[in-house]
């Protein structure tokens, strides 16, 4: 093993990371978990989740990861659960956080939960735009 290898290996997870959209460490992305928020459901979950993940309860934690890529929306924000795409947000949801989380780098850290009763939807704990608003100026001040 040369030098330049562990520099290399730092270097080729950066990339991964802007190009892929994964991170290894959660603990990188900036944590909305304690901002106010309300519970949403997500969509567009139906062919992305498998029974035991719906069946699951409790808090869990979710990525938040802009979709810069989506043919569907320019402001499409998808879901993540243990690096695995579990929905989307709404477009109208979407669209009021999106330039927000652009501020924050693209992705962040929030709370999850799983189907509602009687529902195949999964939910998360979506932080208002105001709290998003007041916790993104915070961080660049």
């Amino acid at each position: 093993m040369t030098a330049g290898t562990p520099r290399l290996a730092a270097s080729s997870k950066q990339i991964l990371h802007s190009v892929f959209g994964r991170s290894s460490a959660h603990d990188a992305l900036p944590d909305l978990r304690h901002l106010v928020s309300a519970r949403v459901d997500l969509e567009r979950t139906h062919y992305l989740v498998d029974d035991r993940e719906r069946r699951t309860q409790g808090d869990r934690l979710y990525v938040l990861r802009r979709d810069v890529g989506s043919r569907r929306d320019d402001h499409s924000i998808a879901v993540f659960s243990n690096g695995r795409g579990v929905g989307y947000l709404s477009d109208q949801a979407s669209r009021e956080i999106a330039p927000l989380l652009d501020q924050l780098g693209g992705a962040a850290v929030v709370n999850g939960a799983g189907a509602a009763r009687g529902s195949i939807r999964l939910r998360l704990d979506l932080p208002t735009r105001s709290a998003l608003r007041v916790f993104a100026a915070a961080r660049q001040a």
